[in-house]
């Protein structure tokens, strides 16, 4: 046997044991969850009328489900129209999700739409009407 053969065998063996030593997930663990994807959204309330909340301002908030099959409250893009569109409407949501009817706006009920992105790790400010997304809906009543 070289001379060099043990100290090779000792270094492999430090090199194998050491990979992934840091990880507190196990391989399993971990592909679960690079796989997690947000499947549905829910928007609280699901219906308001404006004429029963300070001033006319609902605040809207929503919740994830996810395909592992937690929930959780998720940040989302508001809008007043389908998402990427420019249909105008007559009614106001603000980025934080406080919707409000316009004076002398359209009266009945308005769609608020709640959208973010499949995959949870992508940022809101990367999401484009190519991304794989997911919205979900609330009704608001304009008198």
């Amino acid at each position: 046997m070289s001379k060099f053969a043990i100290p090779a065998v000792v270094l492999l063996t430090m090199l194998a044991s050491s990979c992934g030593g840091g990880s507190q997930f196990s391989p399993h663990q971990l592909d679960a969850q690079s796989s997690r994807q947000l499947v549905s959204i829910t928007v609280t309330p699901a219906t308001a009328d404006a004429q029963d909340f300070p001033n006319g301002e609902v605040q809207f908030s929503a919740t994830g489900h996810f395909s592992d099959g937690t929930s959780s409250p998720i940040q989302v893009m508001w809008s007043a129209n389908p998402p990427f569109t420019s249909v105008a409407d007559s009614f106001g949501l603000t980025a934080k999700g406080v919707g409000q009817c316009f004076d002398g706006g359209i009266e009945g009920n308005k769609t608020v739409f709640a959208t973010a992105p499949a995959d949870p790790k992508l940022p809101l400010s990367q999401m484009t009407v190519f991304t794989k997304n997911v919205t979900g809906t609330a009704q608001l009543t304009c008198p």
